[in-house]
């Protein structure tokens, strides 16, 4: 009696379960399969696109971050210059002299030995060659700020 129930409650359970989970048929089952593999196949490619992007996001905030340096350095060296002196026709070779030293300095963080050189030609001394210095440096400047931008 008992073994019947038993095989009464496991036949009613196995309907339960048949009724709730479908079996496939092996061509759905063949489906689904080619399916996953098309898809990990494109999740493959997707993935390969996005480390391709992730790279060119890299190499265009390292060249962003260079140009921000430049500008960082050309907002130190035009900040030599008070705007009354200029206003008055007047180049603060002084100022620009004593500034030397720290734009030196940003110069070699930028790794950019053709900024030093020029900031080697000022001179307290010399107002014509400090003033073509100052303005060779924010044209060399210029310059490589828009290399980094094309």
């Amino acid at each position: 009696m008992l073994g019947k129930i038993l095989v009464g409650i496991l036949v009613t359970l196995s309907l339960l379960l048949s009724s709730c989970y479908p079996e496939l048929s092996v061509q759905q089952y063949d489906r689904l399969k080619e399916d996953l593999i098309a898809l990990d196949v494109e999740r493959q490619e997707l993935q390969a696109e996005l480390v391709a992007i992730k790279a060119e996001i890299a190499a265009i905030e390292a060249e962003n971050a260079e140009t921000l340096a430049y500008v960082e350095f050309l907002d130190k060296l035009v900040s030599t210059q008070s705007s009354e002196m200029i206003l008055a026709g007047q180049f603060d070779v002084v100022a620009l002299t004593d500034a030397n030293a720290e734009l030196a300095g940003i110069a070699e963080r930028l790794g950019d030995n053709e900024i030093i050189y020029y900031l080697g030609l000022m001179d307290r001394d010399n107002e014509s060659q400090t003033v073509a210095a100052y303005y060779k440096v924010i044209e060399y400047c210029l310059k490589k700020m828009r290399q980094n931008l094309e």
